[in-house]
């Protein structure tokens, strides 16, 4: 058998090779010196550190999903506006044409790469405190209110907020349910669950008292980093989109009852929030909803990347647990 009988493999993800980024880099940015570059981690995305004679770099790769590949321009666009604004993120670098990322051909199709300044510090979960969680709940809310003034400048004053994006579980759905085919239960109830909380944030965006805006989508402990000296950086926008505020603060919430955290750390988060930006008393009627619609957000979302990253990573929490979570708040909000 000869190379050319060989079948032709399907790629579900490639992994970029570190040089070939120094050699991107290296003609479209304005670095200085040698650059040097190794992959720091692979997962939804990949991340690449770069670095120049001056400074270090976080250089994501994105993974080739159900999106379209520009739509990173939502994130970077924000993110340029929160730096203009001073707001403490890590932020897309612009190249030499002013663009904040470019696309390569991979064996999968067109992805975007974009550098980001380097978030300094260390990662919340490795300098926990309650003074700091407070903090980081104030620049949330902060930053809510960034988005509202970005989105009507893009936009106009009059835009109105969409659900679209807070249900885009629905597209992952369908790899949910085959990655639960041994599992009675969870067939029967997941869809049943996915089309009730349909209807509840229809009612909750049709009262007006549970608003919509500029969100992160993805906030947790591990994307926010903490220095030295207190200061806090948020990172890892690539969710970005329209959603329910109260989503975003409960998506933090929920972390650290992933990660094993004192319940306080949350509390003080909120309360945080809330010194920027009050709840109304409809969001805090909505807050299991919230947090059971994080699970189901992270088992639908890891069951749709599992051909990418693999089925073992969703099973850090187990099925079970993560099941029983969901259902138990399901049953309590009436969506079961």
């Amino acid at each position: 058998m000869t190379t050319s009988d060989l079948p032709l493999a399907e790629v579900s993800h490639s992994v970029l090779h570190p040089d070939f980024i120094v050699r991107e880099v290296a003609r479209r940015y304005a670095l200085k010196g040698d650059l040097t570059c190794f992959l720091l981690y692979r997962g939804m995305n990949d991340v690449y550190l770069v670095q120049d004679a001056e400074a270090k770099y976080a250089l994501r790769v994105w993974r080739k999903t159900y999106r379209d590949v520009d739509d990173v321009s939502y994130e970077l666009d924000f993110l340029d506006y929160l730096r203009r604004a001073g707001f403490p993120a890590s932020v897309g670098v612009p190249q030499h044409d002013g663009k904040l990322y470019f696309k390569v051909l991979s064996p999968e199709g067109e992805r975007a790469l974009a550098l980001y300044d380097w978030a300094p510090g260390v990662k919340f979960g490795d300098r926990l405190s309650e003074e700091t969680a407070f903090r980081i709940g104030a620049a949330m809310a902060e930053m809510h209110l960034h988005g509202d003034a970005w989105a009507k400048e893009q936009a106009g004053k009059d835009h109105t907020f969409s659900t679209e994006t807070a249900k885009d579980y629905n597209i992952c759905m369908p790899a949910l349910i085959d990655f639960v085919y041994d599992r009675p239960d969870d067939l029967r109830d997941y869809p049943i669950i996915a089309a009730n909380l349909d209807k509840r944030l229809d009612e909750y965006a049709a009262s007006g008292k549970v608003p919509l805006g500029v969100c992160h989508r993805d906030f947790h402990p591990s994307n926010v980093h903490v220095a030295e000296d207190g200061q806090i950086t948020l990172l890892d926008f690539d969710a970005a989109g329209e959603d329910f505020l109260m989503q975003d603060v409960q998506n933090f919430v929920w972390g650290n009852l992933f990660y094993g955290f004192d319940p306080k750390i949350g509390e003080a988060f909120e309360a945080g929030y809330e010194s920027v930006r009050p709840f109304t008393p409809e969001e805090r009627d909505a807050i299991e909803v919230f947090l059971m619609a994080k699970c189901l957000r992270l088992v639908a979302g890891m069951a749709h990347s599992s051909t990418a990253v693999g089925r073992g990573t969703l099973r850090f929490r187990n099925l079970d647990w993560l099941g029983d979570y969901i259902k138990t708040r399901a049953r309590v909000a009436g969506l079961l």
